[in-house]
């Protein structure tokens, strides 16, 4: 008997073993089966390599936008964007009239009734008015004259009626086309990669015209072409997917897929997801020299203990080891200086205009280069000019990563641009 009862009590140690061995195993088949489900779940649209994409270029009423693969003068590549957008403006934008005299725009003062002067001494007064203190009408000196509404008073003229305003003309609108170009960020360069292949979520098929309807497809002014290994490739953009937003497009050939909601939006937020913000894209801790030019000056500052975040410090190229504190504060703001946007074209300063009121120069009035021992990592082209508008003095800045002429945020740039102009 006890050897019957230490057998009935190991029996469910091996039923539960095997049972947990067989959960292991049916969770690890559950896991790699949806893992593989993932996987076919991308559908690749567009067979090419990243650097078979040439460009991208979007559009829809209001914009054309254009983002090229450039190479730089150290054989990298980067993105650069043109960017075209449609607006309307007033061409005779309504003059503000001058309300009439007594209209509602500009009322007239309510008549004031005269008060009576102050009795003097010895001066004799009328006699009160019969049944004036009943009546409640006031007694009214001899000689004064009678109170408007009173007894004597003449009749109320009724208030003339406001003059008529002459008719607003109608506003002539006119379209205009601003043209933008700008170097693209490192979003931007991802972006083309997405394009090398280009994949997308799920593959639809072909559709029919009442399915096509549905998916926005049928009336849409939105496409989007890709530029590949020599040929171009144009998708008609939909409506987007309920809930995740990503978008139905369709391709020439009248297949429908499903792309990723982010491969859209950035370009219908172009500005201010890949536009390029900095003016380098090396750190302070990369460059050991800077050479200024100041009008016919020229300055050499050299940094020391560069890899130190704490303890690095600039000098004079002549004396390295006297640390310069004044250097370093002009360095450190010259570093801080932001790009507060790109110019559209029309917006370029007049290179001709006249020094500005309190003998402040215009033009290009700074040249600084950056260096590694020998080697240039970049340079600045620092300038004021006045605005066409209202004559403010506004900074500028060229550089060898924005390439194009940017407008710098002016506290800054006012600051560091007083300080070399007293060396």
């Amino acid at each position: 008997m006890k050897t019957v009862r230490v057998q009935q009590g190991l029996s469910p140690v091996w039923v539960h073993a095997g049972l947990a061995a067989l959960a292991v195993v049916f969770a690890y088949q559950t896991w790699t089966r949806d893992r593989a489900q993932t996987q076919t779940d991308s559908v690749v649209v567009l067979d090419a390599a990243k650097r078979e994409v040439n460009s991208l270029a979007y559009e829809d009423e209001m914009r054309q936008i254009t983002v090229e693969r450039r190479n730089g003068a150290d054989g990298e590549s980067y993105a650069w964007i043109l960017t075209k957008t449609r607006s309307k403006v007033p061409v005779n934008p309504p003059v503000p009239q001058a309300a009439p005299a007594g209209s509602a725009a500009t009322p007239t003062a309510a008549p004031v009734a005269p008060t009576a002067p102050a009795p003097k001494p010895g001066m004799l007064l009328a006699p009160p008015v019969k049944g004036g203190d009943k009546s409640g009408e006031p007694a009214v000196p001899a000689g004064h004259p009678p109170l408007p509404g009173g007894p004597s008073a003449g009749p109320l003229v009724a208030p003339t009626a406001p003059a008529a305003s002459p008719p607003t003309p109608p506003v002539e609108m006119k379209d205009v086309t601003t043209v933008k170009e700008y170097r693209g960020n490192d979003a931007a360069t991802e972006l083309l990669g997405l394009f090398g292949p280009l994949k997308a979520l799920r593959a639809l098929g072909t559709i029919d015209d009442a399915k096509a309807k549905e998916l926005g497809l049928t009336d849409s002014k939105k496409s989007l072409t890709v530029s590949a290994k020599g040929l171009n490739y144009k998708f008609v953009l939909g409506g987007t997917s309920y809930g995740s937003g990503d978008y139905y497009v369709r391709d020439a050939q009248g297949q429908v897929f499903l792309l990723s909601q982010r491969i859209i939006a950035d370009f219908e937020f172009a500005d201010s997801r890949l536009m390029e913000r900095r003016l380098h894209r090396f750190e302070r801790a990369d460059f050991d020299r800077i050479e200024v030019k100041v009008g016919d000056k020229t300055r050499s500052i050299v940094q020391g203990g560069r890899q130190n975040p704490q303890g690095f410090f600039f000098a004079e190229a002549a004396t390295p080891d006297k640390r310069d504190d004044s250097l370093k504060n002009w360095v450190e703001k010259l570093l801080r200086l932001s790009i507060g946007d790109y110019l559209a074209q029309g917006e370029e300063p007049a290179t001709g205009a006249p020094s500005m009121s309190g003998a402040a120069k215009t033009g290009e009035l700074i040249t600084v280069r950056f260096f590694e021992g020998r080697k240039e990592l970049g340079n600045m082209v620092l300038s004021r000019y006045p605005n066409a508008k209202t004559s403010q003095a506004e900074y500028y800045a060229r550089t060898e990563t924005s390439i194009a002429l940017v407008r710098l945020l002016a506290a800054t740039a006012e600051s560091v641009l007083t300080d070399a102009e007293k060396w």
